[in-house]
């Protein structure tokens, strides 16, 4: 008996970009190369004195679409330098909005949580930062503030990767895929955006959150997307934002009082 092709989703999370956003196969081999090139000449961190140290509070980083904690590691050396405990997601490769890595993470931002003594922050990377951002509604005790570096926010999203979501879509979490539809509901915690116009993977247009006092936006000119968390500007942005709104382990810390 012949196997009936799988439908298309009633509701994709992505298409193929129109010729006008400039995204394409042409823009992901570009970002792949630089994603290539990365390794081999990977550019300078910023210069210590730009940056305000850290006391050692968690930074739990979460990886975009299709990759692991591997692409995230130049952040994360660049947090514990700062002076942050830095910690990747630890659940494989990211194949979409799923429930239990969901599960897996939040009880990584738990353990982070218990082990620094106070909140935490999540930083996620493109589809990594979807995730920071909706468990950090699920979380507010535990989240303290949430970075995001080239994410999407409006749904669906025009991309070249569409093709690979629509063939993983049906394996996504309905409950979460409703979740991530219409206007973007923001936590409340203290957010830092930072979204590229020369992004090569995702449209920038879906990356702009809406105006909220407690959101920062940065549109970070030639930063490209497969190489956001390494890129210098990105990282100084990030640990400025960090000592503006984390508090010092043990100030503030409400798990241990609710």
């Amino acid at each position: 008996m012949t196997r009936k092709p799988a439908k298309p989703p009633k509701t994709p999370l992505a298409h193929w970009p129109e010729k006008s956003t400039g995204l394409g196969f042409r823009s992901f081999f570009q970002e792949t190369a630089g994603r290539a090139g990365l390794l081999s000449r990977p550019p300078a961190f910023p210069p210590r004195e730009a940056v305000p140290r850290g006391a050692g509070q968690g930074v739990l980083v979460i990886p975009g679409f299709l990759t692991g904690d591997m692409t995230t590691r130049r952040l994360r050396t660049f947090l514990t330098r700062s002076g942050y405990h830095a910690a990747g997601w630890q659940s494989g490769i990211n194949l979409g909005p799923r429930s239990r890595p969901i599960e897996r993470l939040k009880g990584r931002v738990e353990k982070l949580a218990e082990l620094t003594g106070g909140k935490v922050v999540l930083a996620g990377v493109s589809l990594g930062g979807v995730f920071a951002r909706e468990v950090a509604k699920m979380m507010p005790d535990h989240v303290a503030a949430v970075a995001t570096l080239c994410s999407p926010l409006r749904l669906p999203v025009p991309t070249p990767l569409a093709p690979f979501v629509t063939a993983l879509q049906r394996t996504f979490d309905k409950g979460l895929v409703e979740g991530a539809l219409g206007e973007p509901v923001m936590p409340e915690q203290p957010m830092l955006v930072i979204y590229s116009k020369d992004d090569g993977v995702v449209d920038w247009r879906a990356c702009v959150p809406p105006e909220r006092a407690n959101i920062t936006v940065l549109d970070l000119k030639g930063a490209r997307h497969m190489t956001i968390g390494s890129n210098p500007e990105a990282q100084e942005a990030l640990g400025i934002f960090l000592a503006r709104v984390v508090p010092p382990r043990g100030e503030a810390d409400n798990l241990r009082r609710t």
